[in-house]
């Protein structure tokens, strides 16, 4: 390296010079300390890491360090003291080391030294090796210049990489200048996004992005740093996904808070719903933010759908069984926090009737047409502050909100009215009607449960008592409605433990007196409750889902009590219509002759009409199977139902079974004895083998063989007892 102040080593000295007058060890002085200065500044320039260059008055190079050198390493070789450093540039201009003054090496050469008069302007250099640096200069005393080389080139390259990430991102990027508050670049994105053309969001006031009564806060959030906060990665999990395949997946699933979701204006005044993340960044020469628009307006429209079809029937709109529970429970809970204990809350439950056959007959798309102007006629007459709901297939309820008990209830009556009216739907003319069953808060309950239950005991009482009326809840449907789960719960017990018994009641013939046949009757000895009627029992067991279990149970034991008696004694057996439903009659029947031994002549089933008005070919199949093998099969109660003469002619049956009742009034009512000849006289004419039940009186009896009755059962010839003792009693008429 050259600074220009080496010694000539070996040139005489002049006489008369100072040395000769004795100054010599002055000079060495002097001499030796520039030397040490010179190492000093060298090591100096040595030690920094950016180029470093001394030129003197004349832009002739004086020195230079290591670092320098390296920058323009393809230029090495005219770093000499003294030469000029134009000279070195036109050079260097001819061997294409300078990629940018290629077509236009004057001027740019003219530019370069102009760079150079002009100290304290920093600019940019490419070379031919591809490397990027930064120039500044600056005057020293004496006229010379220092000049300091850096290297920018990864800068450049990040740069460059952040340009194209900001430009060609699929994601809106904006640049935001915090002091003045306008954009000072946005993307094609986002100029997309809120159509404007290419670069005409530059310069744009950012609060010009935001309704009016949002922009003070959009301002301030703008200024923010919201990274500290929550990130873009945890805002959106598969944001960094993004730049890799071209597409904005932003997930805003469950991150943001509602705050979060700003509206943002598109240049045709159209409002969009955005997430924003900033990030702050200091940089050229002012300080601003990076800016991340996330648009989640068609996420937000499929959020709100969503959500809205989780509270609400999909067919009628109507606010569903959720939204209903939640709507109830909220006004409870505010019905709570009252001193006065708030509004009167009435629930009222609408149950459709005679739905059911208008699916069966026209088809489910008919129904849901038939469901949709029910639900319409009803929002007709509902309060304002009511809300009307679909809870099921064919159950509606209504939450009345500061409505008193009358008035829920002249509105209940009115939708039973209006639903009363003929529906008129694709040409066809529709009959239902409406059950209403209502509780009311505080009145009944503060529980939001309680008063859904107690709505419903009402709605379960006003149906069982006659349908199309209104019933409001009593406490004694909460305590017969207990009362049947401790039934249930007990019944239940007495199958698993045993303590269901067969009790077997003669049936004689009235011209000799003989036991022809018992019938196989269930008897329940409660420890606690006594002995429980049949007629309470076996309709819970159906409703429980175990009769079958019971029949089985019966039948098998029916079969093995029968094998104890005379050959000539059948058994009876009642079958509910819900095992003809289930389809296993046959094979219960079946496994209960084989597993006991009795013939299939000795056993008789005895059926309702209830079984013979089930649609389809199932149960007139499985009683002519029944038949075929020689199984008996009885009308019970023969007259109490519609009593059709197409049952005789359709089903083979081999018995008649009159019903006791028409027994009882036998001798007050005068329709009795005709009705009671004139069955007596049909079995005869078709073959069939007539009993009547309920005989208790000697008359009675007497009556019934004058007529030509076949048989009696009743408590004149005997009480159902335990197999064990039924045939040792047996009665014979006087």
């Amino acid at each position: 390296m050259y600074l220009g102040l080496k010694r000539e080593e070996g040139k005489a000295q002049a006489p008369g010079t100072p040395g000769d007058r004795g100054d010599a060890p002055s000079l060495d002085i002097a001499l030796q300390a520039a030397s040490l200065a010179e190492a000093r500044l060298r090591e100096a320039i040595e030690a920094m890491p950016q180029g470093i260059v001394f030129l003197d008055a004349e832009d002739r190079y004086i020195l230079w360090n290591e670092r320098y050198a390296q920058i323009y390493e393809r230029s090495a070789d005219l770093l000499q003291p003294g030469a000029r450093l134009e000279d070195a540039l036109r050079i260097g201009i001819s061997r294409g080391d300078y990629p940018d003054a290629v077509g236009r090496e004057e001027e740019w050469l003219g530019e370069r030294i102009a760079h150079l008069h002009r100290p304290g302007v920093r600019h940019e250099q490419r070379l031919s090796n591809g490397r990027c640096i930064m120039i500044e200069e600056r005057r020293i005393g004496g006229g010379g210049t220092i000049g300091i080389r850096v290297d920018i080139t990864d800068l450049k390259q990040k740069e460059e990489t952040f340009r194209l990430l900001f430009e060609r991102n699929p994601l809106s990027m904006l640049v935001y200048d915090i002091e003045t508050g306008r954009i000072r670049a946005a993307n094609e994105a986002a100029c997309a996004l809120f159509g404007h053309a290419p670069g005409g969001m530059d310069g744009m006031d950012a609060r010009d992005l935001f309704p009016e009564a949002h922009q003070l806060a959009a301002s301030a959030r703008l200024r923010a740093d919201t990274t500290d906060v929550c990130e873009p990665r945890d805002l959106f999990p598969e944001a960094h996904q993004l730049a890799a395949s071209a597409r904005l997946r932003a997930d805003t699933t469950d991150v943001c808070e509602p705050r979060d979701h700003w509206p943002m204006l598109r240049s045709d005044g159209t409002c969009i719903d955005a997430v924003i993340a900033t990030r702050r960044s200091e940089l050229d020469d002012y300080a601003g933010t990076i800016v991340s628009i996330f648009d989640v307006t068609e996420r937000r429209r499929i959020e709100q759908r969503m959500a809205h079809m989780a509270r609400h029937d999909e067919l009628t709109g109507l606010a569903n069984r959720a939204h209903c529970r939640e709507h109830l429970h909220r006004l409870l809970a505010d019905n709570a926090g009252r001193p006065s204990g708030g509004e009167t809350v009435t629930l009222a439950l609408v149950d459709l009737d005679h739905f059911k056959p208008v699916n069966d007959t026209y088809g489910h798309h008919f129904g849901d047409m038939v469901l949709t102007e029910a639900a319409e006629r009803m929002r007709e007459l509902i309060p304002p502050e009511a809300l009307l709901c679909r809870i099921g297939g064919d159950e509606f309820a209504v939450i009345f909100r500061r409505s008193s008990l009358t008035q829920a209830e002249l509105v209940s009556k009115s939708i039973i009215t209006t639903l009363s009216e003929p529906f008129f739907v694709q040409g066809h003319m529709i009959h239902i009607g409406a059950t209403v069953g209502f509780a009311s808060s505080p009145y009944d309950s503060r529980e939001g449960e309680t008063l859904m239950r107690y709505a419903d005991l009402a709605l379960y009482a006003a149906k069982g008592e006659r349908r199309g009326t209104c019933r409001g809840f009593e406490a004694s449907m909460d305590a017969a409605a207990q009362e049947k789960n401790r039934l249930e719960q007990d019944l239940r017990a007495a199958v698993r433990e045993g303590q269901l018994a067969v009790h077997y009641q003669p049936i004689v013939d009235l011209q000799t007196g003989a036991v022809e046949c018992y019938e196989a009757l269930l008897r329940w000895q409660h420890p606690g409750r006594g002995a429980v009627p049949p007629d309470v029992f076996v309709p819970l067991a159906e409703e429980m889902g175990l009769i079958d279990q019971i029949g089985r149970f019966v039948l098998a034991s029916a079969c093995r009590a029968a094998m104890g008696w005379p050959e000539h004694v059948k058994v009876a057996v009642n079958v509910s219509p819900l095992q003809f439903r289930n389809g296993n009659l046959l094979s219960t029947v079946i496994n209960a002759l084989s597993s006991s031994g009795l013939p299939a002549e000795r056993l008789e089933l005895e059926i309702t009409e209830a079984v013979l008005m089930e649609k389809g070919p199932r149960p007139a199949a499985i009683i002519r199977n029944l038949r075929a093998f020689g199984i008996g099969i009885s009308l019970d109660d023969f007259g109490t139902g519609y009593s059709s003469l197409s049952y005789l002619l359709n089903y083979p049956f081999t018995k008649i079974k009159i019903d006791k009742s028409f027994i009882l009034n036998l001798q007050e009512e005068p329709n009795s004895r005709a009705v009671i000849r004139a069955v007596i006289g049909l079995g005869r004419s078709l073959g069939l083998t007539v009993a009547a039940e309920g005989i208790e009186r000697e008359i009675e009896r007497d009556y019934l063989r004058g007529e030509g009755c076949t048989q009696g059962q009743g408590y004149l010839f005997g009480k159902a007892e335990a197999a064990t003792t039924a045939h040792g009693k047996e009665t014979r008429a006087a």
